[in-house]
Order: C-alpha cells, then structure tokens, then sequence
C-alpha cells in the first residue's frame, strides 16, 4: 500500500524513468476525437501546444480544479516533465462536481493560528464547476482577505504566496472558473511548464466517443451492476470495512432498471441514471435508446448532461484515452475497484497506472511525539511518584514496597490494601507537586506549539502559497 508522504517526501510509482516501458497502446476514433479537442482547448486558452503524432503514447492525469494541494501539483510537474521530453501529456479538468464556491485555507493569527475558509465565488457554492463564472469583485475580495491573513502571521512562511496574490493574479482571466485556475496553475508553474494539453471533463463528455461508452454501460447495465459489486463487496471485505456506502454505494436495482455509475445533471441538479431494462431513460420518456447518437440527440433535447461517476471516469481515461493514467493517492487507493471491474466486465488485464504525490517540507518541528512523551510522564509520576524523586522518604517507598508484595498474595484484601496503598502514593506524588507543575506547563507551552504546526504546516494548503522553487528538488527526481 502506497501511503502519504511525509513532510520533504514524495512517491512516484513507477519512477518517472520506467513510464515509457508501462505505457500500452491505445487508439481508437474516441482517442483521436479527445486528443483534437484538448488540442483545440488548449490553443483556445492561448497556451502552447505540442505536435501529436498519430499513434504517439499519452500520459494523462486529472483533479477538480480548485487551486489544490502541492501533492496534487506535482503530478502536473510531472505531466509538464514528460512534455518537454516530447511525450504527449494531457491534464483533465474534473469540472463536473459541485464547486463549494472554491474554498480554501489560508493561515492567519489573531493571539492564535487559525486556518480561515475563504471563498474564491462565495455567490456560487452550489454551482458545478463547469457553471462557474468568476466575478472579479469576488476574487479581488479573496486577495485582499488572504492577504490580511498571511500578513497577520509572525512568521513570512507565506511571502511568496502573499506576493502571487498582489501581483496582478486575477488580471485577464477567462470568466469560466475552470479556464481561470488552469491559468493560474500555469501563471505560477511557467518556469517549469512543458506543452501539456489541458481540457475539461464536460467537454470530453460531449463527444461522440463518450456517447457510445455510456450507452454501452447502459445497455449492459445488468451486467455492470453485478461486477461492480462483486469488486465493492470483495474491497469491503478485505479492508474491513463495514459501512455499506464505503468507499461507493453498491449500484441497486430500481424498477425495471438499475442505477449506473453516471450521474444526469440539469441545472443545479444532478442524480444517479437509473436505466431500464429495455434502455429507456425516465427524463427522456419512453423512447428506446439504440447508440449513442440516440442518447447524445436526447440529452440535447432535454437540456440535459450525463457525467461519469468515480470508476467509469477512471475506466475511461485508462482504457480509452491515455496509454498511461496518472493517480494521486486517493485515486491509487480505490483503483483496485476499478482493476477488478475491467477484468470482470471487459474480461482483459487491466493497464498499470502510476501514482505520484509529495509534501512540501515546511521547515517546522511537529511536536506530537514530544507531548506523547510528556504527558506518558505525567502518568508514570502518578503510578510511580518514587521514580521521580531524588531522595524519595525512605519509610514510605519501604511501606509501598511491602504493600505491593501484600496485595500480590494469594487471598489478600485488596480494597484494604489497595486503600493503604494509594494513601503512600498521595503522598509521593505531593511531593512531586513542583515538577508536575513544570511537566503540564511543556505541555501547555508544546500543545500552543502543536496547533502552530497543525496549521503552519498543514499539507493541504493550496500550492500558491508556497514558492514554486520549493518544488525543485522533487521536479530533478
């Protein structure tokens, strides 16, 4: 099991030198149509792009596109290394999940260290992503509050992050709030950008290639369902994990139907697709659905989206679209799900996919080991006031000892006992008033230490706080 990595540690699995040896051959008009749009994408946002041979290998990773966690960027680090060896890279924009109005941490200290919630589009917290569009109040309002708050800080941990956002960060954004953080992912990462193609997941979801895998999953929904499950229940098993909804609910059987790993999306709304039997979709009547010409007309129709869930999107962008898929560590943990659903459903081996992830190195000490140790003496001194003392009263460490032996004898009174013995260890330990008191005041002074660290080094604070050559060892890796 891949697991996070530590403060200054990375993962990359495999090493970034073994992935052209891992990369399996894919094609396909699906393949051809996706590499065309990213390509048109990309250009539209006025940032270069690469030559695509035909038949060239394509590595591809993907996230929602908040301004996430360095551990999150550096697979882009990695995407942009392989384009400046001339591979073809593509990153994905998951835009089909609800946006929260863009929220992030951002540090402060106000007599203690606090981890403040800031909105980039507090007016669009239940939009999707791809709904998004930025009002330039807001986002100025969100500079001028995270810059209060990093300057509030004794330390200038975050400088770098408070000047990126006085610089002319929000200037000349795309409205749509998924173009505008992929530019600002490649505003900050411009010294060490290669052509990456950038495209977001709604529009891969309106190609012809998209069309016909879902309506195959529907058609064959019965079956899907079955092993679907069948790697849910196996996963549950061996992790142990009892609740029914973890890591996904199983797909259940509806009337006539079966729910689906894709999600029907209208307006604000989004629900599971439950398809029946005969593949008909409720919202579109009772129309029979053939192809996925059939299914992409209705959705035009009915002013209507349909977006993969976790496992389809992942089954697609490692068996149709890349050659080599990219995971963080979230992502890796789960795939096993989806290696068991390929094998069962489309009865092939599944590809390797990679996984990479790191943690910036905040230059600070967690203290966590050292309360532990602290308070593990606090509790010794209670037990074993003796041991603390220097020159412990003889007459009372000779009577403990007695009574121990005592109370260790068969048919002894214990409560008698053991009464007599907490007496001599009240009045050990009230000897030991003063170190005890030194002892709680550490700890007092190393839990002040602790919420410090907690927030000062806090992995999930976004990437543009930290300066981008504090990713430099990692990108020679």
């Amino acid at each position: 099991m891949i697991r996070a990595t530590r403060p200054g540690g990375m993962v990359c699995e495999p090493p970034f030198s073994q992935w052209p040896s891992f990369t399996q051959k894919t094609d396909g008009k699906w393949r051809k149509e996706f590499l065309s749009l990213a390509l048109d994408h990309t250009a539209g946002l006025g940032l270069p792009t690469p030559n695509v041979a035909d038949g060239a290998p394509v590595v591809m990773s993907g996230h929602q596109p908040y301004l996430y966690h360095p551990g999150v960027l550096y697979k882009y680090a990695l995407l942009a290394r392989y384009a400046r060896g001339g591979g073809v890279a593509v990153n994905l924009a998951v835009d089909t999940d609800l946006s929260g109005g863009y929220p992030l941490k951002v540090p402060s200290f106000d007599g203690k260290y606090l981890k403040n919630t800031r909105c980039i589009a507090p007016s669009a917290k239940k939009g999707f992503y791809c709904d998004v569009v930025l009002r330039k109040e807001e986002t100025l309002a969100f500079a001028e509050e995270a810059v209060k708050d990093l300057a509030s800080l004794p330390e200038k941990l975050f400088e770098s992050g408070a000047n990126f956002l006085r610089a002319d960060f929000w200037e000349n954004l795309p409205a749509n709030s998924t173009d505008a953080t992929t530019m600002i992912r490649r505003k900050y990462a411009d010294g060490w950008d290669g052509p990456v193609l950038e495209v977001p997941l709604t529009k891969v979801c309106k190609t012809a290639g998209f069309f016909e895998f879902a309506h195959y999953l529907l058609a064959n929904a019965q079956k899907f369902a079955e092993v679907f499950n069948k790697a849910l229940h196996r996963y549950r098993e061996e992790h142990k994990l009892r609740y029914p909804a973890n890591p996904f609910p199983d797909l259940a059987p509806a009337k006539d139907g079966v729910e689906t790993l894709f999600w029907i999306a209208k307006g604000e709304q989004r629900t599971t697709l439950v398809v029946k039997n005969s593949v008909c979709i409720s919202e579109f009547g009772s129309e029979e659905i053939k192809t996925g010409a059939d299914l992409r007309r209705l959705c035009d129709a009915n002013g209507v989206r349909i977006w993969p869930k976790a496992v389809a999107l992942s089954i697609i962008n490692r068996l149709y679209l890349s050659d080599l898929f990219l995971h963080g560590l979230g992502g890796a943990k789960y795939d096993k799900i989806t290696d068991e659903v390929i094998s069962g459903f489309y009865g092939i081996n599944p590809p390797t996919f990679a996984v990479a992830s790191l943690t910036l190195d905040s230059g600070l000490e967690d203290p966590a080991q050292k309360i532990l140790a602290e308070k593990q003496k606090l509790r010794e001194m209670d037990f074993h006031p003796e041991n603390f003392l220097k020159s412990p009263p003889s007459g009372l460490l000779e009577e403990k000892h007695k009574l121990t032996s005592e109370i260790q004898a068969p048919g002894a009174n214990k409560k008698e006992l053991g009464g007599k013995l907490g007496r001599v260890n009240a009045e050990l330990k009230a000897l030991l008033a003063p170190l005890k008191a030194e002892a709680e005041k550490t700890i007092a002074s190393l839990e002040a230490e602790q919420g410090r660290y907690d927030v000062l080094a806090d992995r999930e604070l976004s990437f543009f706080l930290h300066p981008p050559d504090a990713f430099e060892s990692f990108l020679k890796t």
